[in-house]
């Protein structure tokens, strides 16, 4: 299994060995404004941060498209503000044929819950009923949130994936696309603790911080 990083800042790299793969992510000052215009933002959302959720999602869906050129099989992708906590785990996946998030951010189905979803014990409701390994998402109750780690098996599934963005008139950040695709069911499992847990001293200094208010590693998501 194969474990690719999508690297934006040379710094990472320090805390990666030989296990992990790096992948250069787009830069967010060679995105151009064009690229910008087809994607959809909060009115009050500066360039700059626009730039960098359009970089993200970009490098995200060229490793896909890689995934699709050279025809890989049992490919593990990270950002590079997390580590893969147990590499013995991923063995957990072998009989896994479909997408499955292997760390992430369980939240409300909606945007407008997240804070009561937190804060009134719906989130630990979740989290207790897990199993370790392989759990499905029950998109009525709660979704996974972020790309920080996913397993991909085959081109196949990067295939649907890219043939369903964007799901709308205009493309949203990539992990807004893959939530779509959680309620339309074409991503439906996520691995339980997360494999992928995140760095904090890099995740805290991410774009999405203000959004998500990391607290900890999120093995539990």
């Amino acid at each position: 299994m194969r474990v690719f990083v999508i690297n934006a800042y040379p710094e990472r790299r320090e805390k990666y060995d030989e296990k992990y793969e790096m992948y250069d992510a787009v830069w967010w000052e060679d995105v151009s404004e064009e690229e910008v215009e087809r994607h959809h933002f909060r009115h009050n959302c500066k360039m700059e941060l626009r730039k960098k959720v359009v970089a993200c999602s970009l490098s995200h869906k060229r490793l896909l498209q890689k995934i699709i050129d050279e025809d890989l099989k049992n490919i593990v992708i990270i950002e590079d503000d997390a580590l893969i906590d147990d590499f013995d785990r991923l063995d957990e996946l072998e009989n896994v044929n479909e997408f499955c998030y292997i760390g992430g951010d369980i939240t409300s189905p909606f945007l407008k819950d997240m804070k009561k979803f937190k804060e009134e014990g719906e989130k630990e409701n979740v989290r207790y009923c897990c199993q370790k390994g392989i759990n499905k998402i029950d998109k009525d109750i709660f979704k996974i949130g972020q790309t920080c780690g996913y397993y991909i098996p085959n081109k196949e599934v990067c295939q649907m994936i890219l043939s369903n963005i964007p799901h709308g008139k205009k493309e949203r950040a990539i992990d807004n696309e893959y939530i779509h695709l959680q309620k339309k069911g074409k991503i439906n499992l996520f691995m339980y603790p997360a494999i992928s847990t995140l760095y904090l001293k890099d995740a805290c200094q991410g774009f999405s911080y203000s959004t998500y208010k990391l607290y900890d590693d999120q093995t539990l998501y």
